[in-house]
């Protein structure tokens, strides 16, 4: 027996000097292939060792969020997991689930309804490897998101995987940067004089922020020696990603956890502490210059921040509002914006697009830049309106919108379903995004099928929380029966006795 064991323990030995000498050999070759590689195997294990627990896999990979080859990234692979193992499992009739059709899945049907119609009237193939801008890639991704998200939305699981979820999210945000290393090679400029952008950690303060909302007050945080630093940390990945509008989104998701977890009056004393913070980093700029990311994420707030990254703020709004304004009121690129030209772009479209030369002013007699020109044929007005009656006209706009505050309401009443209960922060967490959502999607930043993406997701983990939390149903308060004034003053008179 003895014997056994150590000829068992020598094999184990050499196989794991054989893996060693090959994870050194191939990482000093080719670093993210071998990530890949590791990952890949990692993700068949866990996937495996999961069984029924496969969603918050597909949880912990939508989180991450990191672009691999193309458009193809984390989400795609953890949505192609997600189906394909549950489809196995449906056949071994060990999924649990409950078909039932909620106002929301309502709501997703009239969105999908639309994309549809705008398919059958102007369909495109479906090149699932093209690139972002031409052939039925955002199709796909939609599919992907409408099968992906309607199986969540019908499973049943035990309510404490609903708190796994959360650690699954959080643990997918940190997973996502350094995948964003090994494939792109850096984090943020070395070059204090190129604002890079860095998308992972964009994704990596949203899922932060979330978190802290999910234990504690933002406002409160800032007096904890663990949560203060979780709040810095956040603010402070999105500022460095140099994306405006993910500052923008933190300080949504800041405000409305403050209003939550503190009311009103703890909002107003915020904004005096975000004061007081604004005013901290400007003088730290003054004399240390902040890298070129920061400075440009900050630019619109207001601060010592160099004037250049100022103007490029101001210039690039102006520019893009020149865009909007021919996309609405001209024919010249969307030709139906009442049902919209469909989710790509076409042949005739592709070929305007080659068909530019490199000259700076544009050649389709707009006024415009060649660049504003190519951006307007491509369909990239970073604007999310108007990208969603380009792709499915006025509308799909006005049901997109209408289904993205139903479900801020559903979210919503999560939130308060839950308050007071240890589910209080699940819901936060999962809930608050889908209320700023709307908000973010109309007045900051937004591209139809990403909206679309993040819609039918949303509703699938709002509906998830919903049917499988052990908490009464949310009931709306019922209002006081109404009573005329000529019967609430007879009822406010004295009563006269009389003796007989």
């Amino acid at each position: 027996m003895l014997a056994s064991r150590s000829i068992q323990g020598i094999i184990v030995l050499i196989f794991a000097m054989f893996v060693a000498i090959w994870l050194g050999v191939a990482l000093v070759t080719n670093q993210f292939e071998t990530i890949l590689q590791i990952g890949g195997a990692g993700l068949l294990i866990a996937s495996a060792l999961l069984g029924r627990r496969i969603w918050l896999l597909f949880i912990l990979m939508t989180s991450a969020n990191v672009v691999l080859y193309r458009w193809f990234g984390t989400t795609e692979i953890g949505q192609f997991m997600f189906m394909g193992f549950s489809l196995i499992l449906f056949m071994m009739r060990k999924l649990y689930f409950r078909a039932t059709f909620t106002e929301l899945h309502f709501w997703a049907l009239m969105v999908i309804l639309c994309i549809v119609q705008v398919y059958m009237r102007h369909p495109i193939g479906l090149n699932i490897f093209g690139s972002g801008n031409v052939g039925g890639r955002p199709y796909v991704v939609i599919g992907l998101c409408i099968v992906s998200s309607g199986i969540l939305s019908f499973l049943l699981v035990p309510p404490k995987e609903l708190k796994w979820a959360v650690w699954a999210a959080v643990a997918g945000g940190f997973i996502g940067i350094p995948l964003q290393m090994a494939r792109y090679g850096s984090f943020t400029s070395s070059d204090i004089e190129d604002a890079s952008r860095v998308p992972s950690a964009s994704t990596a303060a949203s899922v932060l922020i979330r978190w802290l909302n999910a234990y504690i007050s933002p406002l409160r945080a800032c007096f904890h020696p663990f949560w203060v630093f979780v709040l810095l940390l956040s603010v402070g990945f999105a500022a460095s990603s140099g994306y405006r509008n993910a500052v923008a989104n933190i300080g949504f998701m800041i405000i409305v956890g403050i209003l939550y977890r503190s009311g009103f009056t703890a909002f107003l004393g915020s904004m005096v502490v975000g004061g007081f913070a604004l005013a901290f980093l400007a003088l730290i700029n003054l004399n240390f210059p902040l890298p070129a990311n920061l400075q440009r994420a900050l630019a619109p707030l207001p601060g010592t921040w160099e004037e250049k990254y100022r103007k490029q703020g101001t210039e690039s709004t102006e520019w893009r509002i020149e865009m909007w304004k021919e996309a609405l009121f001209t024919d010249r690129w969307i030709q139906n914006k009442l049902l919209g030209d469909g989710i790509g772009i076409s042949a005739a479209q592709l070929e305007q697009n080659m068909n530019l030369d490199a000259a700076q002013v544009g050649m389709m007699g707009s006024g415009l830049s060649r660049q504003q020109e190519n951006m307007l044929i491509v369909g990239s007005y970073h604007s999310g309106p108007v990208h969603s009656v380009r792709m499915v006209g006025y509308v799909g706009l006005i049901i997109l919108l209408v289904a993205m505050i139903r479900l801020a309401v559903h979210a919503h009443r999560q939130i308060m379903r839950c308050r007071g209960t240890e589910w209080h922060g699940v819901a936060l967490f999962f809930g608050i995004p889908q209320i700023t959502h709307p908000f973010f999607f109309t007045f900051v930043f937004g591209e139809y099928h990403t909206g679309v993406a993040q819609l039918l997701l949303g509703m699938a983990i709002i509906v998830l929380i919903e049917r499988n939390l052990p908490l009464p149903a949310y009931q709306l308060r019922r209002r006081r029966d109404h009573v005329p004034l000529s019967l609430q003053n007879r009822m406010r008179e004295p009563q006269n006795s009389h003796s007989v």
